[in-house]
């Protein structure tokens, strides 16, 4: 029993740093990385989220610079390179770079 409730304490405290991470970045808070040491499943979900934290850096300071460019600096034509970028935030980018076009 001990065996039991020693590995059903490990998995909540890992699921409950994978959480802590997808609650600070539903908050807005980019820094927070998962570094809890996990396998299988659970490794694959923390790899996910961290690259969707790094996806979402990448975007925000992709837009940031443009902003900045056109905005403060008046440059028309900066436009936004994030790599690998699919979907809405291929449109969003999309977007931001035909608006500073």
């Amino acid at each position: 029993t001990d065996n039991v409730n020693y590995m059903a304490s490990n998995l909540t405290s890992q699921v409950r740093d994978i959480a802590n991470v997808a609650t600070a970045v539903a908050r807005g808070d980019l820094s927070q990385k998962v570094t809890v040491n996990v396998r299988g499943e659970l490794l694959q979900l923390k790899e996910n989220l961290n690259q969707m934290v790094d996806s979402l850096n990448t975007f925000g300071d992709e837009v940031t610079r443009v902003a900045r460019e056109v905005g403060t600096e008046g440059k028309l034509g900066g436009q936004a390179v994030v790599p690998n970028v699919r979907g809405t935030w291929k449109d969003l980018t999309d977007n931001v770079n035909t608006m500073a076009a």
